[in-house]
Formats: structure tokens, C-alpha cells, sequence
């Protein structure tokens, strides 16, 4: 079988991947790890995992990327009051917050032998000179999807560090780093200037992931899909009602232009259109990888019935922050807190819900996002294909 794995971005929600590895892979550094692959494709928080994995930590001592604060706060460093720009300083809740080039430096720090080495050179340096790693950015020069790879040859392979692609796969815009990641390719000698690769709508990869497997010649029936997320959150009832009044209210004020005090809904309705944007990078966009990744994978059969057994083919594991008619009372309290948190935590006690959330999704208590599902006009989330509990995604996953 060839075995793959994606890693979905979320900034420190990240920590829920690492801790799902090390329920599955206990004793394993990262080496061991990555040599159960044939393909690592990452975006954002997970390529940081990724970079981690490849330096062969132990688990524990990925897991503290999150958990200690003064690593935290070398990734998402704040910004000076001499260092911010508009519109930081005159709407609150918009702009960028951190340093994108300090976060740079940090990762050269920290991911000491990946700062060494090309990425067409790790593979061998891991141990596993077939496999194939990919991180995804977006090119802000060229307005598109940026992949790079360990694999690729010729007087146009962007050759580069694996320090350097996850810059740029994790500098999220606009509520969060300032300005794009830019360096310039070893082999093709271009320069680029990067932004978080869910811009390109690969915040979950794995969709991508399936293309380039089977671009490389490997058989569909041979594949199977390894997807962890950071969690899939899905938008409360009352937000959605929030929304909608506002902008009715918007609707029937913007012509009043000289009434200047009937300002405040329009306002407040530009900043939700803003922020729901650029919290895209959280929110997934919802499920369409995840989606085509079955469909590419078993079209004709999903058509005709699917086999129950194919499931074990397609591991997605992600915490659905969700509540419905079916959430649980004692999980409920957690479940809106986790909702109102954004992904660049940087305090201990959000570390700690989010270690709260891992428990609790293991548990049973919290659902897991399905690769499809709906949700009714009540709010009620529908599964209707993939493991609904962490446990049976692990099980699979072990089988």
C-alpha cells in the first residue's frame, strides 16, 4: 500500500496533531514516524509538525513547541507599537499582530538540521530515500497555490530549506503576520514572497496529496489516506442569526449617508465580512479536500454503495467544535469556549483547553469530523460517511 499523510494548518491547534501521533505512535521518534510514510504533505501548524519530524524529536519534545510560552511566543511575536501599521491601530480586531520575520529566525533556530539542508536532501537524511515530502504555500506574486517538494529536477526546481517553506506555509495574513515570507529558490534562483497555503485553499492537503500520488504513477487502489486537522469548527446559531441582522440592518442604513450615528452596523458588518475571511485558515474552508479525496479515490464505488471496508482506507481524524441537540451537557461549557478561540494561543490556560478538547475528543464526548456530513437548519450535524469517534479512526488507522 502506498501510505500517506497529511497534516492540516491551525496554528497552536496543531498540538491536537502531535498528540494524536503520540497515542498512535508512542515510543517512535520522528524518523520512525515518517518511514511509515510514502508521502508527508503539510500546511501551516502542521508543517511546523512536519519540520519537527524531520529534526527526529521525540513527541515530547514536539509537543512543547506549543506548551512552553517562550517557544510560543518566538512564533507568533508580537508586534511593537513602533512596528504596526494600519489598520491595527485604528480598527481594533483587524490587522496583522506578529512578526513574520522574526518568526523566520525562530524556525532557523529551532529546526537546526532542517535550516542545513535543501528538501531534496532530506529524504536520504531521514532514511528513506523514496519518500516524498511537500509543503503547500501561496505565491503572492504570482496570485496561486505554491507547492514545494523533496522531489523535482531541472533548471526550473525550486530548490529550498525546509525552514524556508514552512515560513512561508505558515505566515497567515492579515489577522495575524505582517508581511510575507521572502527568500529566493537555490535552483531556479526565484524569488518569492509567500503567504499561509490555506489562501490557496490547502489548508487541509490531502486532496493534494491524492494528485500528486497519482501524477507519480501510483495506483489509486493502492493508496491510503492518513488526515489529521486541528479542529473543524462549524458556526453557532446565534452567530449565524448575529450576522444575518446585522446585515439587514446594514442593508436598509447604507443609503443614509450623512447619518453618520447609523454608522456602527455597517461597520461592524465590513469588520464580520473581514475577520470571517481571514479566520478561513481555522474554519478550513469546510471539507471540499477532504471531500474530492474520496471521490477521486472511490467515485465509482461511493456511487454504487461503498464497501464499509474501504473506510479503513481514509483515516480523517479532526475535533468537530460543534453544538447541536446531541452535544453532551458536561462537554458544552468547553465546546464554546474552544469556539471563541482563534489559533494563535499563546497562553497556558488556552494550551490547556486544547489539551481539554484532545481528552475529550478521545474520549467520545466530542464528535469527530466526518469526511462528509451536513447540517440542518437547526444546527444538527448529519454524518453520513467517515469515523464519527476517535477511537474508530485510530482502530482503523492501527488495522
Amino acid at each position: 500500500m502506498y501510505k500517506i499523510l497529511s497534516l492540516d494548518g491551525g496554528g497552536s491547534w496543531s498540538l491536537l496533531q502531535l498528540l494524536t501521533l503520540k497515542d498512535r505512535y508512542p515510543d517512535k521518534t520522528g524518523h520512525a514516524i515518517l518511514k511509515e510514510f510514502d508521502m508527508v504533505i503539510a500546511n501551516s501548524g502542521g508543517s511546523i509538525i512536519l519540520a519537527a519530524l524531520v529534526e527526529d524529536w521525540p513527541l515530547d519534545k514536539a509537543i512543547a513547541l506549543f506548551k512552553e510560552q517562550k517557544i510560543r511566543e518566538k512564533i507568533f511575536s508580537k508586534n511593537s507599537f513602533w512596528e504596526r501599521f494600519f489598520p491595527v491601530d485604528y480598527i481594533k480586531s483587524i490587522g496583522p499582530k506578529y512578526s513574520s520575520k522574526r518568526k523566520g529566525k525562530a524556525f532557523q533556530k529551532l529546526f537546526v538540521e532542517s535550516a542545513k539542508r535543501q528538501m531534496n536532501e532530506l529524504p536520504d537524511f531521514i532514511g528513506k530515500p523514496d519518500l516524498k515530502l511537500i509543503v503547500c504555500t501561496y505565491d503572492a506574486l504570482n496570485n496561486r497555490a505554491k507547492f514545494f517538494r523533496s522531489y523535482g529536477s531541472g533548471p526550473y526546481y525550486d530548490s529550498v530549506k525546509l525552514t524556508q517553506a514552512i515560513h512561508g506555509s505558515s505566515n497567515a495574513p492579515i489577522q495575524y503576520f505582517d508581511f510575507p515570507a521572502r527568500f529566493k529558490a537555490k535552483n531556479s534562483g526565484v524569488f518569492f514572497e509567500l503567504w499561509d497555503g490555506a489562501l490557496g485553499g490547502f489548508n487541509n492537503p490531502i486532496a493534494a496529496g491524492v494528485i500528486e500520488a497519482i501524477k507519480s504513477g501510483v495506483p489509486k487502489d493502492s493508496i491510503t489516506l492518513v488526515s489529521l486537522g486541528t479542529s473543524n469548527k462549524s458556526m453557532s446559531n446565534d452567530d449565524k442569526k448575529k450576522f444575518y441582522d446585522i446585515k439587514q440592518i446594514t442593508i436598509e442604513q447604507r443609503f443614509k449617508k450623512y447619518k453618520f450615528w447609523l454608522w456602527k452596523p455597517q461597520l461592524q458588518f465590513f469588520k464580520m465580512a473581514i475577520v470571517n475571511q481571514a479566520k478561513t485558515i481555522l474554519y478550513e474552508p469546510p471539507d471540499w479536500s477532504n471531500y474530492v479525496a474520496l471521490m477521486f479515490l472511490f467515485g465509482e464505488e461511493y456511487k454504487n454503495g461503498l464497501d464499509p471496508t474501504q473506510l479503513k482506507r481514509f483515516v480523517r481524524l479532526s475535533p468537530m467544535i460543534h453544538t447541536d441537540k446531541n452535544t453532551l451537557p458536561e462537554v458544552e461549557e468547553l465546546l464554546n469556549t474552544l469556539y471563541r478561540m482563534d489559533m494563535n494561543l499563546t497562553k497556558d490556560e488556552e494550551i490547556q483547553k486544547l489539551e481539554e478538547c484532545y481528552a475529550n475528543w478521545k474520549e467520545g464526548k466530542i464528535p469527530n469530523q466526518p469526511i462528509e456530513y451536513s447540517i440542518t437548519r437547526d444546527n444538527e450535524l448529519l454524518p453520513s460517511f467517515g469515523h464519527v469517534k476517535y477511537n474508530d479512526g485510530i482502530s482503523d488507522w492501527k488495522s
